[in-house]
């Protein structure tokens, strides 16, 4: 019996292995971001932080990314320029790319200058593929 389990938990680990230090990367990047100082007047709209590992386009590298929905006070060009120069810490030691996305309404209305802009704070990275299945 333990000669016909050893196989299968051979493949099992062989799959999953490259996917847990993925994961770990992963983790790893959306601590780096939550952890990132906010610009000033900006709070964090949401707890959850949502993730993934996966392959974006065509290639063979596994791309990360993180999503962060913040709120602020501050105008939309002043945290955009905020995080264009944000050095958050990328998978292999680089720096990540960043971008900021504004929920504005389809029936733009005059916004008063202090009120809460909600936006996306993407934080993103990649790597070689190596042998984690989601990423080829």
């Amino acid at each position: 019996m333990a000669a016909l389990l050893a196989p299968v938990i051979g493949l099992a680990l062989l799959v999953m292995i490259p996917i847990w230090v993925d994961d770990a990367r992963l983790d790893a990047l959306a601590e780096r971001a939550a952890a990132h100082p906010l610009p000033p007047r900006t709070h964090r709209a949401d707890a959850d932080v949502q993730r993934s590992v996966t392959l974006r386009g065509n290639g063979n590298h596994c791309d990360y990314l993180v999503r962060l929905a913040l709120s602020s006070t501050l105008p939309a060009a002043e945290i955009a320029r905020y995080y264009e120069n944000a050095r958050i810490e990328g998978v292999d030691d680089d720096r990540a790319d960043t971008a900021v996305y504004f929920h504005e309404s389809p029936t733009p209305a005059k916004r008063p200058p202090t009120a809460p802009r909600s936006f996306i704070l993407e934080v993103s990275d990649s790597t070689d593929a190596g042998l984690d299945l989601r990423c080829h």
